[in-house]
C-alpha cells in the first residue's frame, strides 16, 4: 500500500511538473508537438524551416531586422514532435545511421529545444526500413506459421535492441489486423492471421518492443480492405458479430498491454446493426461519412471509450489519396484530426510550416480546438517523459530537457550502442538459421 501511495504521489507531482514544463515552452514548440514529419538526407541532420519569433534568447536563434516595423525579429527553428524515417533516410551501415539519429538530437539540444522522437516502420518482411542493415525480420504471417510466441518474443526483442541502438524511439508496428478475404490482397503477409493469432503474436511483439525501450504502435484501427489508401478510400462493412470478434476483441486485448500508440486507418467503416450509446448518436452518424482517422466516433467513443485506451493516437499519412482525393485536403484533415482526438499527425512531407500556421490560427480562435490541441500536446510530452526524451529531476522535482554531450562522451556512448547492435544482430541471424532448419 505504501508503495502504491508513493507511486500515485510521484505521478501527481510529475503531472503538475509537466503542466509547468508545457507553460515554459513557446507556442511554436508546443504546437509543433502535434506533427510527425519526414526529414532530409541520411548522413547528417539538415534543418529546413525557420520561423519569425520575438523576444527569444539570442543564443537560440538567428537574429534579423524587420524594416516594416523597426522591430528586431528572431529566426527560430521549427522542430516537429517527431520525425519518421523512410528508406531513403536509412544509410547502408549502422555507424552512419547512428550518427544521423544523433545529429538530430544534437541539433535540438544545441538550440535548447525539445527533442523530437525518432520513428520508422520496421514491421518485417517487405515493410522494413532497416532491411539489409539489421538482422532479418520475417513478415508477420511467416512468424505466426513458423515460430512459437516465445520464439517470436525473442526475435522481436533482438530487433528492438537493434532499433534502440541505432537511435530510434518508436516503431510503427505491429500490424494487428485480422486477415480476411477483404483485406488479404492489401495486407499481403503483414497480418498474423486469425483473431487468436493476432492476439497471441501481437502481444509478443508489443511486450518485446516496449520491454526493450522501443515504443510500439498498433495499426491500423479499425482496419482496411484491399483498397490501398495511398491510392483510394477504403470502404469497410462488418457484421456486428464479426466486428466484435475480429476488430474490437483483438484490439481490446492488445490495448490492455498499454502500447505507446495506435495508428488509425483512412477507411470509411460501417458496422451493420451497430448502435451508438445514448448521447453519441451524432458521432456514429458522422462516422459513416468520415474516415476513421478523422472520426470522433472511432477515436473517442470506441478507442478511448469502449477499449479504454490511454496512449497516443496517430493518424496515417494525411497526404494519402484516401483523404486528399475524397474531400479531405491537408488543411481540412489537420483540423478534423485534432478535433477527433488524434495526437500525432503523420505527414510524409519534409515541411509543415503551413499546417503549423493553420493550427495556430485555429488555436487562437476556437476554444474547442484549443482544448483538444492542449490535451494532445500533454499526451505527447508525457510519452517523451516515459520514453526518456524528457527527464524527471528528482532533486529539483521538475521536468527538464536533456543537455548536449561532449564529443568524447557522445562518441563513447555511440560506440557502446553499436556494440549492442552488432551483438543483437548476430543473435538474430543465428536464431533464424535455427528456426529455418525445422
Amino acid at each position: 500500500m505504501a508503495a502504491e501511495r508513493a507511486g500515485r504521489e510521484l505521478e501527481q507531482k510529475q503531472s503538475a511538473a509537466l503542466d509547468s514544463y508545457i507553460k515554459s515552452l513557446s507556442l511554436r514548440e508546443r504546437l509543433a508537438q502535434l506533427f510527425v514529419i519526414n526529414l532530409e538526407g541520411d548522413k547528417k541532420f539538415w534543418f529546413v524551416e525557420w520561423m519569425d519569433e520575438y523576444h527569444l534568447d539570442a543564443d537560440k536563434a538567428k537574429r534579423s531586422f524587420d524594416p516594416s516595423g523597426g522591430v528586431e525579429v528572431t529566426k527560430a527553428p521549427l522542430i516537429p514532435g517527431g520525425y519518421i524515417f523512410f528508406s531513403f533516410n536509412i544509410a547502408r551501415d549502422p555507424e552512419q545511421i547512428a550518427a544521423f539519429t544523433d545529429s538530430v538530437r544534437d541539433f535540438a539540444r544545441d538550440h535548447d529545444m525539445l527533442e523530437p522522437f525518432l520513428c520508422l516502420d520496421a514491421e518485417g518482411g517487405y515493410v522494413n526500413r532497416l532491411r539489409g542493415v539489421a538482422g532479418p525480420l520475417p513478415e508477420n504471417e511467416w512468424i505466426s506459421k513458423n515460430l512459437s510466441t516465445k520464439e517470436a518474443f525473442l526475435l522481436y526483442s533482438l530487433n528492438a535492441v537493434q532499433l534502440r541502438a541505432l537511435g530510434f524511439d518508436l516503431n510503427l508496428s505491429p500490424v494487428v489486423e485480422v486477415q480476411n478475404e477483404g483485406n488479404q490482397e492489401f495486407l499481403d503477409g503483414r497480418s498474423f492471421g486469425s483473431a487468436e493469432q493476432v492476439k497471441d503474436y501481437g502481444s509478443a511483439a508489443v511486450v518485446a518492443y516496449q520491454t526493450n525501450k522501443v515504443a510500439a504502435v498498433l495499426k491500423h484501427f479499425p482496419g482496411n480492405n484491399s483498397v490501398d489508401p495511398h491510392r483510394a478510400l477504403p470502404l469497410l462493412s462488418f457484421e456486428k458479430e464479426e466486428f466484435e470478434r475480429d476488430v474490437l476483441e483483438p484490439f481490446k486485448v492488445l490495448c490492455a498491454l498499454r502500447p505507446s500508440g495506435v495508428l488509425m486507418s483512412h477507411a470509411l467503416v460501417n458496422v451493420e446493426g451497430e448502435a451508438a450509446p445514448f448521447g453519441q448518436e451524432q458521432n456514429l452518424f458522422q462516422a459513416h461519412n468520415t474516415p476513421a482517422s478523422l472520426s470522433p466516433y472511432w477515436i473517442k467513443d470506441v478507442l478511448r471509450g469502449r477499449l479504454s485506451y490511454d496512449g497516443l493516437v496517430f493518424s496515417d499519412d494525411i497526404f494519402m489519396a484516401a483523404l486528399e482525393k475524397n474531400g479531405w485536403p491537408s488543411e481540412r484533415a489537420v483540423k478534423a484530426a485534432i478535433l477527433a482526438g488524434v495526437n500525432c499527425i503523420l505527414m510524409s512531407e519534409k515541411r509543415f510550416i503551413n499546417e503549423w500556421k493553420l493550427v495556430k490560427k485555429l488555436y487562437d480562435s476556437d476554444a474547442d480546438f484549443r482544448a483538444a490541441a492542449d490535451d494532445s500536446i500533454k499526451r505527447v510530452l508525457k510519452f517523451k517523459l516515459e520514453q526518456g526524451i524528457l527527464e524527471w529531476d528528482f532533486a529539483e522535482q521538475k521536468i527538464v530537457s536533456k543537455k548536449s554531450q561532449g564529443a568524447l562522451e557522445r562518441d563513447q556512448i555511440r560506440a557502446d550502442r553499436l556494440d549492442r547492435f552488432r551483438s543483437a544482430k548476430s543473435l538474430n541471424q543465428e536464431s533464424l538459421k535455427e528456426y529455418g532448419q525445422r
